[in-house]
């Protein structure tokens, strides 16, 4: 059963509308642009990883994507999926990249069109997030659940290779996302035994639901762009500018025609996302470049947002979910 599924990370919705909106010629375009074809890799990897978790017996175990737990003074332990069952659990970590993968003792190498990185080894990283998330469940819960961890490849192109004097760990570590399912077979068959009853798992659960605090990146400062730097204006999908304008109901693209009743939506999800979760009637007529406030407030008024204060100084309440709707 899945118990919490996996969203597109909000690093990628707030890089997606800070590229819709600065100028072509700003100089963290390519930066930034760099960054989300990283991000958007991952998200894939991790999205393949959770098909084939998927398939996984509904019944036996549950399923948490995408958690990150606090540890202690404001630091967190991140978890791309997690299996529970009252056996175990099993934290796994996603790695998508390209070209030739060698895990050493102390780094993984990744050797892709001519070029060599290194980054952490990925087998401590996973071994650290479960041990973090065993003591967690210890002492929050005073639960000893044993738990295990694996690096999980998903770019199916990926070569895989292993340090000879680490490969007898590592090769028992790393393993192919298409093995998930036998890899949790031979898991489960070796581990018969219920340690926790079903009331347990369930408050596991409903414990790390509860402290999931997902990050909320600072992104301009991080690429070092101004809130000025942020164009206004409702978005077209078709034509991929600015240039949409207010007129009979609808929006109009000025420069090919095509209309859509809702373009303020995106507008104010982009606005929520690199702006702030508050909008006035006045911040929403310069963000849309609309200048009656009777349309404003008619536009505010259909998506039933919550809001503070009298008519003259009303903020309304952003958030994605309520922009869904």
């Amino acid at each position: 059963m899945i118990k919490k599924f996996r969203k597109v990370p909000l690093i990628i919705l707030i890089m997606e509308a800070l590229l819709r909106r600065i100028h072509p010629n700003h100089p963290s375009k390519a930066q930034i642009e760099e960054e989300l074809r990283f991000r958007k890799a991952g998200y894939r990897g991790e999205l393949s990883l959770d098909y084939h978790m998927s398939q996984l017996p509904q019944n036996e175990h549950f399923i948490l994507h995408d958690l990150r737990l606090p540890l202690w003074n404001n630091t967190f332990f991140q978890i791309d999926s997690l299996l529970l069952s009252r056996r175990y659990f099993t934290n796994y970590e996603v790695k998508n990249h390209s070209g030739t993968l060698t895990f050493e003792e102390q780094q993984m190498l990744q050797t892709y069109e001519g070029r060599t990185e290194s980054y952490p080894n990925p087998i401590t990283q996973a071994e650290n997030q479960q041990y973090h998330l065993e003591n967690l469940i210890s002492k929050n819960l005073d639960i000893v659940l044993p738990g295990t961890s694996f690096v999980v490849v998903t770019n199916p192109s990926s070569i895989v290779k292993f340090d000879p004097q680490y490969e007898q760990i590592a090769s028992q570590k790393v393993i192919r996302v298409g093995a998930i399912r036998q890899n949790s077979e031979l898991f489960w068959k070796k581990h018969q035994e219920h340690l926790i009853s079903y009331t347990d798992l369930q408050k596991i659960s409903q414990l790390l639901i509860k402290l999931d605090t997902p990050l909320k990146p600072d992104i301009l400062q991080e690429f070092r762009v101004d809130k000025c730097d942020i164009h206004p204006g409702v978005y077209c999908d078709k034509c991929k500018c600015l240039s949409m304008l207010r007129g009979y109901g609808t929006w109009k693209c000025k420069r090919c025609g095509f209309t859509d009743k809702m373009a303020h939506v995106q507008a104010l999800n982009d606005y929520l996302l690199l702006i702030g979760n508050t909008i006035t009637n006045s911040q929403l007529r310069f963000f849309l470049q609309i200048n009656s406030i009777t349309v404003a407030t008619q536009l505010l008024g259909s998506l039933n947002l919550s809001f503070e204060g009298t008519f003259k100084d009303r903020k309304y309440h952003l958030s994605l979910e309520a922009l869904k709707k």
